[in-house]
């Protein structure tokens, strides 16, 4: 009798191995390319003000960007602007977005200094910075009015929720930023 019941167990995981792999086999998509490709690029230069997703500006974060403007002058002050993410349209979807960020040294010194040099550029979501996504643009050290870009990969996750939002630490000024869309659509 367990011999006989033996056989049935092993039998049993048997043809449930094979029935996982099999339907592993039958899920697979293969990676086609998109049949109606869309882009679309959204611009936040000044005059309009930055906008603020109180969501993913909250707490501290929330204080520290508060009264935020487009090209400040004032040093001890961090920026931040969300973007709302327009309809991809029907049977359209959002599929890589890159945040591009352009930066103006406020206050001048070296490398690790308490200046420019230490300011990062970050995407955040829900009162925090997004890991993975930070960059310093005046690492090396920065003098009066230097200028950077900052070029972010915007996460799937963070694409997904509908709004990208990012923050600019607090001696560095913001100059403009544009968030470049790139998305499929089925029909």
């Amino acid at each position: 009798m367990n011999q006989r019941k033996s056989i049935a167990i092993i039998s049993i995981f048997t043809l449930l191995s094979a029935g996982l792999l099999f339907a592993q086999e039958r899920v697979a998509i293969p990676n086609v390319p998109c049949p109606h490709p869309i882009t679309r690029t959204l611009t936040a230069p000044p005059p309009s003000p930055p906008t603020l997703n109180p969501t993913d500006f909250s707490g501290a974060l929330g204080t520290a960007v508060q009264g935020s403007t487009w090209n400040q002058t004032n040093p001890d002050h961090g920026f931040g602007h969300s973007f709302k993410l327009p309809e991809a349209g029907k049977c359209c979807v959002w599929t890589r977005a890159t945040l591009i960020v352009k930066v103006k040294a406020l206050v001048p010194g070296p490398a690790g200094s308490p200046s420019s040099s230490n300011d990062w550029v970050q995407l955040v979501k829900n009162g925090a910075s997004v890991p993975g996504t930070g960059q310093q643009p005046f690492i090396a050290g920065a003098t009066l009015g230097q200028t950077a870009t900052v070029t972010i990969a915007v996460p799937q996750n963070i694409l997904n929720s509908g709004v990208v939002s990012f923050y600019v630490q607090d001696d560095s000024a913001v100059t403009g930023a544009e968030l470049r869309l790139e998305g499929c659509c089925i029909n």
